[in-house]
């Protein structure tokens, strides 16, 4: 699987998407959300080093309230329902499958939480969206 999300990232410029990020939030508080292979083999393969990335999120840490440093991920970690408490400028969604993300923020954790700015880490391209899409709705 990992294989496939490094074809995946040459395959939309990943690189290309990170140094204009790089600028976009440069000084900017991030959290990135998602803490799975996607963002493991981001890890892995590209250097984050210019973002500012404050914690990372993932409905596997709840209950961390305050910021924790995970050693084997390299970042502080905090639950989902404490995101807001960081005050971040933007939250990258670090993840493959971003829809059911987007839709939990908005559905589930957004009534209850304040809201913040997030969007996807990959900027995918229209035909990759379709292509998305149509194998949700299969």
């Amino acid at each position: 699987m990992s294989e496939e999300i490094k074809e995946l990232l040459i395959a939309e410029n990943f690189n290309r998407t990170l140094k204009k990020y790089e600028k976009i939030y440069c000084n900017k508080r991030i959290v990135c959300y998602g803490a799975g292979i996607f963002f493991k083999t981001v890890l892995d393969n590209y250097d984050l080093s210019n973002l500012k990335i404050m914690a990372v999120s993932d409905i596997s840490f709840k209950g961390i309230e305050s910021p924790l440093y995970d050693e084997e991920l390299g970042f502080n970690k905090i639950s989902p329902e404490f995101i807001h408490t960081l005050k971040p400028d933007i939250v990258l969604i670090s993840a493959l499958q971003d829809y059911y993300i987007e839709k939990y923020f908005l559905e589930t954790l957004f009534k209850q939480t304040p809201k913040f700015k997030y969007k996807t880490i990959l900027e995918r391209s229209l035909r990759r969206k379709i292509q998305d899409e149509l194998l949700r709705l299969i």
